[in-house]
């Protein structure tokens, strides 16, 4: 008898796939995130578990083992041993399914994990996306490599080398190599004039002076102020044969700092307003400063001054391009060879509301063309002119216009590659000596030092050659495949597709305010419609990315501020809500969804829970899937949750009854305690552990059409996370021992396990502190653990805590009227740490005497101990204060010994004096 209950409903290799995915994470050769940027994609390995996991059934043969070993970025089509398993997972689908493949859809196909994964398992493989740039990525994904084979991989070879060497005739002499060295790439600086009356240099807004600093190799720009010429020179040091790096000179301490700038001519200090007010009106400059070279592949990176010559260089690429478009950029001298009458040069308007994007942080860019310089655009133009040459000659060869098509799209890709790593947003990556692309993080930032590339090596891996590369790599890899999937254009809103279509529905939705997709994309979008936006018409007929019916929290959209952001919650929301009820109405009804869900607000997950359960789907299973690496970019600082949580859910029995609260609250907290037994187990912790106890919570409540309270109230999504969090926060404290700890104390070891020394929005704090039973004005009041300002807050470290004037004095009062003992136990171990970090032994004494805690297993060390085991692994100004624990505690018998033996006598301390 077939079971009806799915894979995913029982049986995941946790811990397994959290490693696989993480280590995905740095994988690069042959990985669809080489095809073309996409922001936040999962990892293939977690894809590929979750299709799997929603069309077999659990009494499939296979065991957790076989999982894992499938689901492993070695395993694919080109690999023996890989084949074997995809082989051996097909054959269990087809057991299943029958010689009909099932029918699987992700409705916001992205970047193409999802759908690929659907495809090499043997599905018939669908995606949609309202995107037009994910919309050719998921064509370039799932259709033209399996559709054409090896025949592409070459072609597009062929085809890309021809394009570099067009392009190499047209462009080498505006890249000169000097004294056999050729130039990988040139270090630039933005300028100001220093607005001190009595000095008006030149300012060089550097972030840094590194060059390299790379094991032994450590290389940096030394700026010297030439006051004599009223200027600033610069000078190569730590460069062999060189003057090496002066003990006095910092290269980390650069001339600008969060906007604010310092002339080194004068000292004087620049607000952010200035330089911003001066990029406005027109006057922000850039300076050749610096140029990377090499004498060849293997060679390494010298460095060197940029000279007249290269100078001279970039000038001639600057008539170049103006012999182009014209003086005045609208009058070209040569017609534009770009599709639907474009000028040679971008010239769409960028934001200027969106502070997502470096147009709406006040620094004067206007169109998406000044987001490169001249010799960028030159070099941009004329790949892209060569492009379209390419496509006419191919079309004229095979006489096969969608072959022809396919090929062009791989080498606008390429020309897409050339852009991102060749913009004055771009950077020097002095670690590894290597260019770092505008798109490092999920937003389109300043950069006051950027780097240009030379797009005809590959040294710097950020040119022509190193695109084609990459894209080959992809070809031969997934090209071998033996199904072709299907992309759409569309909204997930409403899917082009009939009533209960799909076996299966996966999806990676948007995370609310997560990433700006259309916004950031608009930067790819203004060169693929140049190079290949008359072959998609479909997608490509609209100035800029359509962003009328994105599923994202934009406030800026909607005016900004308080409104904008009540708007544009609404605004997703609603696309959010209609996307689940089209769910719900293309699966069938013994289908599975899932879910993919990272974000660590209260209010995304309950706007996301409310709209699976009105569409008429309920998680049935969660699983906290690791797959963040904790030194991403756009993670880094922010606290952010690491693992993805899949929710497998199904199309709720319309005869669904309603469930009363005290039932529903009994078969809660025992649901939910085995699944955290179990995450606990696998190692997960912190603001993990709180949301990935979300789903079995839901699971529970979302098979009752409503619950109900005896007087007649209906329990909300939001108490059902509300009673999660108390639950989750019991079993918590539990496994820390700390269970039977004062309010105060609770909140600060959980605000430390999940959150480190990050902020939170005040309403996430507060249902922190609601957990544990405690007020947090409350605890900002009386007990000076909450800093804040606005809506944020953040829990102050010891040293920050007693540095409140009113705090210290209520401690003095304690101690001196002897209340020690009824103050929290946060408070005693904030003390403690404040008078070790004096060495003040009688004040400890006598503090430790008072309080009662002279014995070695009173419940404070314990408390200690506990917050050295949540904070070792945080950074920041955390590590600060789990250092000073780790330094009390590892001297606690001899600190007892010593003050056990110090009288107390009953006098006054001033203990901070």
């Amino acid at each position: 008898m077939t079971s009806n209950r799915f894979l995913i409903e029982s049986l995941f290799p946790l811990q397994q796939l959290s490693a696989e995915a993480r280590r995905e994470k740095a994988i690069r050769h042959g990985h669809i995130s080489t095809l073309h940027v996409w922001w936040a994609r999962r990892p293939l390995v977690t894809a590929r578990a979750a299709v799997l996991g929603a069309l077999l059934t659990d009494d499939a043969e296979v065991d957790e083992q076989f999982i894992a070993n499938l689901c492993r970025w070695e395993v694919h089509d080109g690999d023996v041993a890989g084949r074997y398993l995809l082989e051996q997972a097909r054959a269990l689908i087809r057991q299943r399914f029958g010689q009909s493949p099932p029918k699987v859809l992700d409705s916001f196909g992205g970047g193409g994990s999802i759908p690929l994964e659907a495809l090499r398992l043997g599905a018939e493989s669908y995606a949609v996306d309202y995107n037009p740039v994910a919309y050719l990525i998921l064509k370039a994904t799932i259709e033209y490599p399996q559709r054409y084979g090896q025949r592409l991989t070459s072609e597009v070879k062929r085809w890309g080398e021809w394009v570099l060497e067009q392009a190499r005739r047209e462009l080498a002499a505006f890249y000169p190599a000097v004294g056999g060295e050729t130039p990988i790439a040139y270090i630039w600086s933005r300028t100001i004039r220093c607005p001190n009356p009595a000095c008006g240099a030149e300012i060089p807004l550097f972030r840094q002076f590194w060059l390299a600093r790379k094991g032994n190799k450590k290389v940096a720009l030394r700026p010297i102020p030439n006051r004599t010429a009223n200027r600033v020179d610069f000078q190569i040091v730590g460069a062999p044969g060189g003057a090496p790096i002066p003990p006095e000179f910092d290269p980390a301490q650069g001339t600008v700092s969060r906007g604010n700038a310092v002339c080194l001519v004068c000292n004087t200090s620049v607000k952010d307003d200035y330089v911003k007010a001066e990029a406005q009106a027109g006057r922000m400059g850039h300076r050749l400063v610096a140029v990377v070279t090499t004498r060849g592949r293997g060679q390494g990176r010298n460095y060197r001054l940029a000279t007249e010559a290269d100078l001279a260089a970039f000038r001639q690429a600057e008539s170049a391009l103006q012999h182009l478009v014209g003086a005045n950029g609208r009058s070209p001298l040569q017609p534009s060879p770009w599709p639907f009458n474009l000028p040679w040069v971008p010239e769409e308007p960028m934001d200027q509301r969106n502070p997502n994007i470096v147009s709406g942080r006040g620094y004067g860019f206007r169109e998406w063309g000044q987001l490169f310089n001249p010799r960028q655009l030159l070099a941009l133009c004329t790949f892209g002119k060569w492009v379209r040459a390419a496509h006419r000659e191919i079309l004229r060869q095979t006489h096969d216009p969608d072959f022809a098509k396919a090929v062009a799209t791989y080498l606008a890709l390429a020309v897409d590659f050339v852009a991102n790593y060749n913009c004055v947003l771009s950077s020097w990556r002095h670690l590894v000596e290597a260019m770092r692309s505008v798109f490092a993080g999920h937003h389109l930032h300043m950069v006051w030092d950027y780097a240009e590339t030379n797009p005809l090596q590959d040294e710097a891996g950020s040119g022509w050659g190193a695109a084609m590369e990459w894209l080959i790599r992809y070809l031969t890899r997934e090209s071998r495949i033996p199904q072709v999937g299907s992309a759409h254009l569309g909204s997930a809103a409403a899917l082009p597709f009939p009533d209960k279509h799909f076996d299966a529905v996966v999806i990676d939705p948007p995370y609310a305010d997560n990433v700006p997709y259309a916004d950031l994309s608009d930067f790819f979008y203004v060169w693929l419609r140049r190079t290949v936006g008359d072959l998609y018409p479909e997608a490509f007929s609209t100035p800029l990315v359509p962003k009328d019916e994105e599923a994202v929290v934009n406030p800026a959209r909607f005016g900004g501020r308080k409104q904008g952001e009540q708007i544009a919650q609404a605004h997703y929301q609603r696309l959010m809500q209609k996307s689940f009820e089209e769910i719900y109405r293309v699966l069938k009804p013994e289908g599975m969804a899932v879910v993919m869900f990272t974000h660590r607000s209260t209010e995304a997950w309950e706007s996301l829970i409310q709209g699976l359960l009105d569409a008429g789907l309920y998680p049935t299973a969660s699983w906290p899937v690791h797959t963040e690496m904790e030194a991403s970019t756009h993670q880094r600082g922010k606290g952010a949750i690491q693992s993805t949580i899949l929710m497998a859910c199904r199309r709720r029995p319309e005869n669904a009854g309603v469930g009363w609260y005290a039932q529903v609250r009994a078969e809660l907290e025992q649901v939910i305690s085995e699944r955290l037994r179990e995450f606990w187990r696998s190692g997960i912790r912190g603001a993990d552990f709180f949301i990935s106890a979300i789903g079995p919570a839901v699971g529970v409540f979302g098979r009752y059409r409503k619950v109900m309270r005896p007087d007649g109230v209906e329990v909300t999504v939001g108490d059902l996370l509300e009673e999660t969090r108390a639950i989750v926060t019991a079993f918590a404290l539990e496994q820390l021992g700390l269970a039977r700890l004062d309010k105060p104390t609770r909140f600060y070891v959980l605000y430390r396990w999940a959150y480190g020394g990050e902020e939170l929005s005040f309403d996430e704090a507060n249902k922190l502190a609601k957990s544990v039973g405690a007020d947090l004005d409350e605890l900002a009041a009386e007990h000076r653990l909450i800093e804040r300002k606005g809506e944020r807050v953040r829990v102050p470290i010891f040293a920050k805590r007693l540095g409140s004037e009113a705090f210290l004095k209520a401690l003095q009062t304690a101690f001196d009227e002897g209340r020690l003992g009824q103050m929290a136990e946060i408070d005693h171990v904030h003390l403690l740490l404040h008078l070790w970090s004096k060495s003040d032994v009688e004040a400890l004494a006598a503090v430790l005497g008072r309080a009662g805690v002279l014995a070695e297993e009173h419940p404070l060390w314990r408390t200690a101990q506990a917050l050295l085991e949540v904070e070792q692994s945080a950074g920041g100004e955390v590590a600060e204060e789990a250092t000073a624990l780790a330094q009390l505690l590892g001297s606690k018998r001899s600190l007892l010994r010593g003050v056990a033996a110090v009288q107390d006598s009953g006098r006054q301390f001033q203990l901070f004096g």
